[in-house]
């Protein structure tokens, strides 16, 4: 006595065929939907202004890719040190010294941690004009940072997390972001 008739053995078969293309499917579409809200920082520096007019020391972060990325903590590191601020940075690459009262040369700084950057956008993390007064410390950051190492870790909007370094060629996925010390973290 059969078990199943021809007929019915046909409908099985269809049946397992459209879930196998159904989940197919489903798998394919997350993948469509992963990339196309796929962040990815690079990092960028420069020693001109962007009008080309003017010397100034630039350091930024900019988001590459097709989504936004959740900045969870970045780092600056110069001859394996990490840094989390730009008068320690620019004391050690650079001989850097407070002034009498206390003061470094104006530098302009910004925070990066806890910040969304929109596909397209772009963080200064540190900015130095050039000046009479500091041209051999300017010249000496302007050649320190080809040594500089930046590291991030990032999300994307479905959780999706990535750290990077400058020194790598690609960023590595995570399953979540480690805790950065806000210590330790980029302030500027």
């Amino acid at each position: 006595m059969e078990r199943f008739s021809n007929a019915e053995r046909f409908a099985i078969l269809v049946s397992l065929a459209s879930i196998s293309i159904a989940v197919l499917g489903n798998r394919t579409q997350e993948r469509l939907l992963a990339a196309s809200v796929w962040p990815y920082l690079s990092f960028a520096s420069g020693n001109t202004s962007d009008d080309g007019k003017s010397k100034v020391i630039a350091v930024s972060v900019e988001n590459s890719g097709n989504g936004p990325a959740r900045i969870r903590s970045f780092s600056l590191e110069y001859e394996g040190q990490t840094f989390s601020s730009a008068s320690a940075l620019l004391e050690r690459c650079c001989g850097f010294a407070p002034d009498n009262n206390g003061n470094f040369p104006v530098v302009l700084t910004s925070p990066i941690v806890g910040k969304v950057l929109r596909a397209g956008e772009q963080v200064t993390v540190l900015q130095l004009p050039h000046t009479e007064a500091i041209v051999q410390g300017w010249t000496k950051l302007d050649k320190a940072r080809f040594s500089f190492v930046y590291k991030a870790c990032y999300c994307s909007t479905l959780n999706e997390c990535f750290e990077i370094r400058s020194n790598a060629d690609d960023p590595v996925p995570v399953a979540q972001c480690p805790v950065m010390p806000r210590e330790a973290q980029w302030h500027g």
